[in-house]
């Protein structure tokens, strides 16, 4: 009866923590396809790190979702006297989603 009562109380949790994990990966394929494609386009994209997903709590905005993710692109060619050697940048954003987690708009910060 105890087991019951424990996996009755321990499934919501369960269930909310998927629907988390899920939400974080549309919005990290989304973000990637908004970085290869606006942002950075034929640069080589690495994703590094990405927050946790947050909810915006206000109605009347368009925002409803931010994420912060951290990710290098790859700048420069092939080594020779005239250029350097490729260069790993990295780089800081907070995505802000629609409801759709669509990209509305995206904020580079940088931190020390």
């Amino acid at each position: 009866m105890r087991s019951l009562i424990f996996l009755l109380l321990l499934l919501p949790a369960l269930a909310d923590a998927q629907i988390n994990r899920s939400a974080k990966e549309l919005a990290g394929e989304t973000i990637e396809q908004y970085i290869v494609n606006k942002l950075f386009k034929n640069k080589q994209y690495k994703p590094v790190s990405y927050g946790e997903i947050k909810p915006v709590g206000d109605k009347r905005s368009k925002i409803a979702w931010v994420i912060d993710h951290q990710f290098e692109i790859t700048e420069g060619g092939e080594a020779s006297f005239e250029r350097p050697a490729k260069i790993q940048q990295p780089y800081k954003f907070l995505f802000y989603m629609d409801e759709k987690m669509k990209v509305v708009k995206a904020v580079s910060y940088y931190t020390h």
